[in-house]
């Protein structure tokens, strides 16, 4: 029985097909009801609306992300799927700095969070002893050609000599660690919520110094500048310099791939 995977031009979607046996990549790009559920035993579903400005954009995220989710997976219920998987996101919470653990209430902020939430509460509660339901919350991943704010600090690791030091702690995982955690709980059927993350946590500072080390540059990193860095609006700074980092006791630890190792993968 074969698993299908949502979203085929996804980086997520990519490498858990490439990695997990008997998987199919297929587009969500018609919508739910366009999905060949035939002999499907898992659905994994990553596609979704992210990376769009919101105000233009805010039907597309509440139906792509919200309405067709749900429907996805109750049309896999219908169709006698065993397994639904939902790849969800840590901005469910809608915190922007400290802490997360299984009792921080959600409260998101952006209109990705919110559509991903409302889809979560539905998807949920399909739940039967003969459809289990997984919802995972990961923290911003970062791998070999990932898009979003890994790129940026890759970009910028390889081109500045110098870069604010600053003592920060924030939960990431590595593609590998994030295929790691979907293959596990198919294989051993966990249910619930789940927050997937490195085993350690992630200094922003020492991720560029060794991204740097690992392309062959010298970067210095600057107690001044980190100071400076203190004292931008918390919102700017926030993204790249605050900590933001699950509980271990609340998360999943995973650690296929360790970081030294991650690194020099996504710099090779």
């Amino acid at each position: 029985m074969r698993k299908i995977i949502t979203g085929e031009r996804g980086y997520i979607a990519s490498h858990i097909r490439d990695k997990v046996v008997d998987a199919v990549c297929l587009s969500f790009r018609n919508g739910a009801d366009a999905m060949d559920l035939t002999d499907a035993e898992a659905v994994i579903h990553c596609a979704a609306i992210v990376h769009r400005k919101e105000k233009n954009y805010a039907d597309l995220y509440n139906r792509i992300n919200h309405t067709e989710a749900v429907k996805l997976a109750k049309n896999a219920k219908a169709a006698g799927v065993k397994h639904f998987v939902f790849i969800s996101t840590m901005s469910v919470y809608g915190v922007r700095n400290g802490v997360i653990d299984k009792n921080t209430p959600c409260n998101p902020l952006s209109l990705y969070g919110k559509s991903k939430l409302a889809a979560e509460k539905e998807i949920l509660a399909l739940q039967e002893d003969n459809f289990l339901v997984t919802v995972i919350r990961p923290p911003m991943v970062y791998g070999p050609n990932c898009p979003g704010n890994f790129a940026l600090l890759k970009k910028l690791a390889l081109k500045t000599p110098v870069f604010p030091k600053v003592d920060n702690r924030r939960s990431m995982i590595y593609i590998d660690n994030l295929v790691y955690a979907v293959k596990k709980i198919l294989e051993e059927k966990i249910t619930g919520v789940i927050l997937p993350m490195d085993k350690e946590y992630v200094n922003t500072s020492d991720m560029v110094r060794k991204i740097a080390n690992a392309g062959g540059k010298r970067l210095i990193l600057s107690v001044v500048m980190g100071k400076i860095v203190s004292m931008l609006p918390s919102k700017t700074a926030n993204k790249v310099f605050g900590s933001l980092y699950y509980d271990k006791d609340s998360a999943m630890l995973c650690d296929a791939v360790n970081f030294d190792k991650a690194i020099e993968q996504c710099v090779i």
